[in-house]
């Protein structure tokens, strides 16, 4: 009887937490927030491409890259020590170190942030 008590027992957790867990609201752009911020290294600055399967662009940190046509992204992370300038469409912005910008996006350039154009 002990053992069949303790197998209830564990199945009865296994369905608390799953229950849980699927009860918490989890929505796509926190899912990629995090993703994204697991795969930027440190020294770099990420642009995560919108196609689903696409792989992140690195910009290592002092660099800079342009977009001959634009690159749609839908997240920006600055895992780098200083700010970029993100040229791009519908606007441009400054990207703080540490930062990350998620929104849909199409990025023209990048460049360490001086003075950004507006």
């Amino acid at each position: 009887m002990k053992i069949k008590r303790n197998v209830m027992a564990a199945t009865a957790l296994a369905l608390t937490t799953a229950a849980v867990f699927a009860t918490q609201p989890a929505t796509a752009a926190t899912q990629a927030a995090t993703q994204a911020a697991a795969v930027c290294p440190t020294g770099y600055l990420c642009l995560q491409p919108s196609a689903p399967s696409a792989k992140a662009v690195l910009v290592k940190q002092g660099d800079s890259r342009s977009f001959s046509g634009g690159l749609q992204v839908s997240q920006v992370s600055n895992q780098t020590g200083v700010a970029y300038c993100v040229s791009s469409t519908p606007y441009g912005y400054t990207l703080g170190a540490k930062k990350t910008a998620t929104r849909t996006h199409t990025v023209l350039s990048v460049k360490p942030a001086g003075v950004c154009a507006a």
